[in-house]
């Protein structure tokens, strides 16, 4: 009993001790968690991990970004990263560490890379995302005939994309090696489309839980009142500007390495982008070709004209694309949001969709449909 006496304070002073440290370690976790709402009303830039798998294998990375946001100019850079890439020469690709290490590992290996700390990172697979345009109530989509594989089986021209639809759009069937990038450029199409109707589809979402269910299968380290606020800060904020930019990269034999020269001019401008006062596309004016899509002759050519009276330069015109379109559509192929919405302000077209194509070395492209002489309400073409 003497003996027990003796313990007992010991064992009262070791359990006090584990219990400070437990709880040394939650605080020290609380205060250090993620706190999106603080850091978009702040001014600092803050990144977030976008990474997205396959739902039938979630070892399989379909693709990895990075969401440099910089609140003081309301700008986001989505940085992204072929899957099989190698950041540091003699290492393993980042598919490598995520399936052997997972997500975290990810982040710490990108962080290091940019030089940046990336405090919260985003998982989902790709059958998250069809749940996701469900719940929206789908989304307004265009895809250009041109951009259809030989054997894909979707919608052409302008359909409201449900969630049925969108793993057969963000898989296609052919496989080789442009497969990743024309995979990407599939997913920046959704999420800028999507970006676009955003004031649109939040009333869809912004009943708490209704977006508890949007995200219940989503893997994160942020709280789902971080990214409800996310959300809605987006919705709100007509503003904010993403710019998008892929990593670029160099081939040796069967690996995948950054082109670091090229990276280290693309980062540059991109830096530049994001944190300079003027906003960096005021003053350029974007790439732009006009194709026909009515039987009307000549009708592309004489748009160019009317609209350069207006101050939109085009630069590029065909008389292409006679597919008889009933309603005029401003195709966005770069993937410069702020292009997109600009333009279409300016020239009144109502229906405008993101459908990123590098291949085309144009920003904008302006298929003209039956209603053409109605743009910004009045006859532009007489």
């Amino acid at each position: 009993m003497d003996a027990l006496k003796k313990i007992k304070p010991l064992l009262l002073i070791a359990f006090a001790i584990t219990l400070a440290i437990f709880a040394t370690v939650q605080v020290f976790r609380f205060f250090n968690r993620a706190n999106l709402e603080k850091a978009l009303n702040g001014r600092d830039g803050f990144s977030v991990l976008f990474l997205v798998t396959s739902a039938n294998d979630d070892k399989k990375i379909q693709v990895i970004s990075v969401a440099q946001m910089f609140p003081a100019t309301q700008r986001m850079g989505v940085i992204s990263f072929y899957p099989a890439i190698r950041i540091k020469d003699n290492e393993a690709s980042l598919e490598e560490i995520y399936r052997n290490k997972g997500v975290s590992a990810v982040s710490d290996a990108l962080a290091e890379f940019l030089g940046d700390r990336i405090p919260v990172y985003v998982k989902v697979r790709d059958s998250v995302l069809a749940q996701f345009v469900d719940i929206m109530g789908g989304l307004d989509y265009f895809l250009p005939a041109a951009d259809q594989l030989k054997d894909e089986n979707l919608p052409k021209g302008q359909f409201v994309l449900d969630g049925s639809l969108v793993p057969r759009l963000l898989n296609p069937p052919e496989k080789n090696e442009y497969t990743p990038a024309f995979k990407l450029f599939r997913y920046y199409s959704l999420f800028l489309n999507a970006w676009n109707q955003r004031s649109k589809i939040w009333p869809a979402l912004k009943d708490e839980k209704t977006f508890a269910i949007a995200v219940k299968n989503v893997e994160t380290n942020a709280a789902a009142y971080d990214l409800y606020f996310l959300a809605q800060h987006f919705a709100n904020q007509k503003s904010w500007v993403p710019i998008l930019l892929e990593v670029p990269v160099r081939r040796v034999k069967d690996a995948f390495y950054v082109d670091k020269d090229s990276a280290a001019l693309y980062f540059r401008n991109l830096t530049k982008q994001l944190t300079q006062k003027d906003h960096p596309f005021i003053n350029e004016p974007p790439k732009m070709e006009v194709k026909n899509g009515t039987h009307v002759p000549n009708l592309a050519r004489t748009m160019r004209a009317e609209l350069s009276r207006k101050g939109v330069q085009i630069l590029e015109f065909t008389n292409a694309d006679h597919n008889d379109y009933d309603q005029t559509v401003l195709l966005g192929t770069s993937g410069n949001a702020f292009y997109l919405e600009s333009i279409a302000r300016i020239i009144g077209v109502q229906r405008s969709y993101a459908a990123v194509n590098r291949s085309l070395f144009t920003d904008l492209v302006l298929v003209l449909g039956k209603d053409y002489n109605k743009l910004k309400g009045e006859d532009i073409v007489r």
